[in-house]
């Protein structure tokens, strides 16, 4: 009597789990321990800059705190305490590395001024975790973490005429993440110090918008170090107008200040008046620089769609206005009539990763699904999930994936294993899979997530 090949069996739950435990296992031959302390190769089996800008060793985008934050939402899956170890452990490596308030207050130049020492590179990325760890256990040491990182955040920030202020670049990699986090830890502590400091910060950032033919749009990032001409508007999420406007629409939630949600909807109109909308309007992309690269689509987190469309998602939470949510769609439906994330394409290049690539579809499909009912997100979730598994190594009962995160160098590909850049993060979305159709929402999220914390 034969048996079919375990590998190509269709895609079930046990399959999807089985894949993400070997990732696990993956990341743990590559773990590093120092008494409590674990720390994990940011490129496994390679040397890297400890230091080096959002793929640093304690970094939530690329290093221990974000992988710390795929093994805590492993363990409240699996409810294995090992798992547990490992996030703690990664918290305990990041929380001594962690910046000082002076350092905090050294953001960095040029091209990457705000981006050291801002939520995903810098300490408030090891903060945040900390909290879900609490959170999860009621371990006060990782409560003490939080507020000790939160009071160096918001006592590093400067004042000007105009406001709070960090490097001055608003983006939600610099400024603006910090801002986030300061607001997030004001919704779990009640301590309105942290908010003061984010609305401060907000109202210098809606001072800074520029005015745009339809709405308004900010200079996030600079376009020439890009290789574009000068004053090139990036609308997307990470360093672009929707998620400065995502953002605006965030504090407004909280203070109810119409200047902020007035800026929020000026940052939709801009996004709108430049959309790429098929005949039937019911699909739409968003070009990747304005105006220089219009004719580039990303479809990712960081600068398509799935980013792009949190601005509308947030909008829509806090109006109740339908158009909003219509936009969601029209984006989610632009992913999928570029044959996403089955067809890679000039804005969705060989990466898989949750910033730029299928593992941040994957969640967003999932989300869209579970916002509307509609079974073709759910389809495209499993697509995306199929994907995944399918591209992606595995040998000896462990998986990681090869891949370019840099659109800039395709020939660089690497095996990353960090939460936003890398394997832990693909995981992490194909655990969220398992886990929604396992009936289960209770995982921890991200920081910029507003469909996780609906």
């Amino acid at each position: 009597m034969s048996r079919w090949i375990d590998e190509f069996d269709e895609l079930d739950k046990e399959k999807t789990l089985r894949a993400v435990l070997q990732v696990a296992e993956h990341l743990s031959a590559y773990e590093h321990r120092d008494g409590r302390e674990i720390s994990w190769d940011v490129i496994p089996g390679k040397e890297t800059d400890p230091g080096a800008v959002l793929v640093s060793d304690v970094s939530l985008y690329g290093g221990a705190a974000g992988i710390a934050l795929f093994f805590l939402r492993l363990y409240e899956v699996t409810k294995d305490a090992a798992y547990l170890d490992k996030a703690k452990g990664g918290i305990d490596f990041c929380y001594r590395k962690r910046r000082s308030q002076k350092e905090l207050a050294d953001q960095g130049e040029g091209t990457l001024k705000g981006i050291p020492g801002g939520l995903y590179n810098g300490p408030a990325g090891c903060a945040y975790v900390a909290y879900e760890i609490h959170e999860k256990t009621r371990d006060e040491a990782f409560l003490g973490y939080a507020k000790e990182i939160a009071d160096d955040v918001a006592g590093a920030a400067e004042y000007d005429s105009d406001g709070a202020f960090f490097s001055g670049v608003g983006g939600i990699l610099s400024d603006g993440g910090l801002f986030l986090f300061l607001i997030w830890i004001y919704e779990k502590s009640h301590d309105k110090k942290y908010l003061d400091v984010a609305v401060s910060g907000m109202e210098r950032i809606l001072k800074n918008a520029d005015d745009a033919p339809s709405g308004s749009r900010w200079l996030n990032m600079d376009s020439v170090a890009f290789g574009l001409g000068e004053k090139g508007y990036f609308p997307g999420f990470f360093y672009g107008t929707a998620g400065t406007g995502f953002l605006l629409a965030k504090i407004f939630e909280i203070t109810k200040d119409e200047k902020f949600l007035d800026g929020a909807r000026k940052a939709a109109d801009y996004i709108k008046s430049i959309a790429d909308i098929t005949p039937d309007s019911e699909a739409a992309l968003i070009g990747y620089n304005d105006p220089y690269r219009k004719d580039m689509h990303y479809l990712g987190l960081c600068q398509g769609p799935i980013g792009t469309s949190r601005l509308f998602y947030q909008l829509y939470r806090v109006t109740g206005e339908d158009e909003y949510l219509s936009w969601v769609l029209k984006l989610t439906n632009g992913v999928l009539r570029a044959c996403a994330p089955k067809i890679h394409s000039k804005g969705y290049w060989h990466t898989y990763n949750y910033c730029c690539g299928t593992a941040g579809m994957l969640e967003h499909f999932i989300e869209i699904h579970n916002l509307t009912g509609d079974e073709k997100y759910l389809r495209a979730a499993e697509e995306a999930a199929v994907k995944l598994i399918g591209d992606s190594v595995s040998e000896d009962d462990k998986r990681c994936w090869y891949s370019a995160w840099n659109r800039h160098a395709p020939n660089e590909v690497e095996n990353w294993a960090g939460l936003y850049v890398g394997s832990s993060g693909e995981a992490s979305a194909l655990l969220t899979y398992y886990n929604y159709l396992s009936d289960n929402r209770e995982i921890s999220g991200y920081p910029e997530d507003p469909y996780h914390s609906a």
